[in-house]
């Protein structure tokens, strides 16, 4: 698909790549959602202007919505509600290993542990309480290497890592409570389908 594409048409698709994994690492990752509001307020806005799928406008349109009137305490306590609170409804699983294996720390670790050892990423557990394995970080790592022109090994870490990104969106579909992540699965799915055919 890359190669029928001028130059200026693959830079803005590599650039609109980059916003929606950083948007996603945004909203993923617990300890980034303190400080997220006004980067977020921004990616919501330039999202709107050419959502993937029109009826994606109505889902961009609820989170701007929420981020306007109540800041990002909404979002908090969903992304806890979601993938940390032990009671409820289960909890939505943020590791590969959880859709690959059934479990935390396990094969899929190890693999892309091994991927993220050919760049020059380094995970400290003093900034990152997660580990290599967890979507979330996985979203920020794809970021990194699309901006660092690391094209070979985001193919091959989207590749390992795209079929528990769905399970993601499918898990957060299932959800009941899901609101505001509800939007953002429906989002990411809409992403990954367009991703997959990036990376054909």
């Amino acid at each position: 698909m890359q190669q029928i594409l001028t130059r200026q048409e693959q830079e803005n698709i590599l650039n609109a790549r980059i916003l929606y994994y950083d948007f996603f690492y945004g909203l993923f990752v617990f300890e980034m959602l303190d400080d997220r509001q006004e980067i977020l307020s921004k990616q919501l806005d330039l999202l709107a202007q050419a959502p993937l799928e029109e009826q994606l406008s109505n889902n961009i349109e609820n989170l701007n919505k929420e981020l306007q009137i109540n800041g990002m305490s909404s979002f908090i306590k969903e992304h806890s509600k979601m993938f940390a609170l032990p009671f409820g409804e289960k909890q939505v699983g943020m590791h590969l290993s959880h859709y690959y294996e059934n479990c935390i720390g396990a094969e899929s670790l190890l693999k892309i542990r091994s991927l993220v050892k050919k760049s020059d990423i380094r995970v400290n557990t003093k900034n990152f309480k997660e580990t290599e394995e967890h979507l979330g970080f996985i979203c920020g790592f794809m970021a990194y290497l699309l901006k660092n022109q690391k094209q070979e090994l985001a193919k091959e870490v989207f590749d390992f890592s795209k079929n528990a990104l769905f399970g993601l969106c499918n898990e957060l579909k299932e959800r009941k409570d899901s609101r505001l992540y509800l939007d953002i699965a429906l989002l990411l799915e809409s992403f990954l389908k367009f991703e997959t055919e990036i990376n054909q």
